[in-house]
């Protein structure tokens, strides 16, 4: 099969596109021939081999597929051959053929296309578990999503206006902040023209600060977003993407009675119920760029240099 896969660990020319051995399936997972795949920061540093990600080389990235299932392990009975599904993928969705354990796949909505269902598993399961399992997100709170360009942001913008949540969020870009609002943002502060952006979220919360604050970017951020919390305030953490050391005032922590939760995603707990969501329409996969899985590396490009709001797509 083709794909694109890491000899050695590099720039994006790391990914290699050519062929490579078709992954073999147990018995309780899918062989399922991959229709679209999009990237997660986890690809990046994989490619890299950076912060702390050093899987066994040679190493075909990608977390999530959509697709169509063509063999079944002899436990799976939920699953038939020919299924149109989405699931997180084990052995790399960058190629033509991905392994899904039964576990881990869900039946695809037959009205959304591939490259939308290819942008479900990992940004909403990451989204909910944070907002929903984590932080408890309460109708009427107020939410401050960081990074609404990304997939995740895109998501949790749409998770907590779900819960009824006033959502504000930052982004880089006008044009980013616009379509987080068409997401259903309340508000959007540009983070490139206000750095210290604490003191317009004080100015919009009242002088209060957020109940919620959403966060996966790490050092660069963090001062502000621990101004931007009111009293009792829950900061929720699932990713370092810039910087994973800060200084921590234990005297604010206590004295302002806040909240610290980091968290990692738990799609089997979570996605049953997301997918019941995704279903009805009312969380939708949000596809920023499509390319040829040939031109992997060149969505790596974009995908650092920032180019994207919501999710890249590889198709092969």
């Amino acid at each position: 099969m083709k794909a694109a896969f890491v000899n050695d660990p590099g720039a994006t020319d790391a990914l290699v596109y050519g062929d490579f051995p078709e992954p073999q399936i147990g018995a309780e997972d899918l062989l399922v021939r991959v229709k679209a795949t999009s990237l997660n920061r986890r690809d990046v540093f994989a490619r890299e081999g950076s912060h702390g990600v050093k899987p066994p080389l040679p190493y075909v990235p990608g977390l999530e597929v959509a697709g169509e299932v063509v063999r079944v392990g002899e436990r799976v009975s939920d699953f038939k051959i020919g299924a149109a599904v989405l699931g997180r993928s084990r052995g790399g969705g960058y190629a033509e053929l991905a392994r899904v354990p039964a576990a881990d796949a869900y039946l695809k909505p037959e009205w959304m296309s591939f490259e939308e269902a290819a942008c479900i598993l990992v940004p909403f399961s990451s989204a909910w578990h944070m907002l929903i399992c984590r932080a408890a997100l309460q109708p009427g709170e107020d939410l401050l999503v960081m990074a609404a360009g990304s997939g995740i942001g895109s998501a949790a913008i749409q998770v907590g206006k779900l819960a009824g949540a006033r959502v504000i969020t930052t982004a880089s870009t006008e044009e980013k902040l616009a379509k987080a609002k068409a997401l259903g943002a309340d508000d959007g502060i540009n983070y490139r023209d206000i750095p210290a952006f604490s003191k317009k979220v004080l100015e919009l919360t009242g002088g209060e600060g957020v109940h919620v604050l959403f966060e996966h970017i790490g050092a660069p951020v963090w001062q502000e977003c621990y101004a931007s919390l009111r009293q009792g305030g829950r900061f929720v953490n699932s990713g370092v993407t810039a910087g994973h050391r800060v200084e921590l005032h234990l005297g604010q922590l206590w004295t302002r009675e806040l909240t610290l939760m980091g968290t990692a995603m738990k799609p089997q707990e979570d996605m049953p119920k997301i997918m019941k969501l995704v279903h009805a329409g009312k969380l939708r996969g949000v596809v920023s760029q499509v390319f040829p899985l040939a031109e992997a590396a060149q969505a790596h490009a974009a995908m650092e240099r920032n180019e994207f709001f919501g999710k890249i797509v590889l198709v092969p």
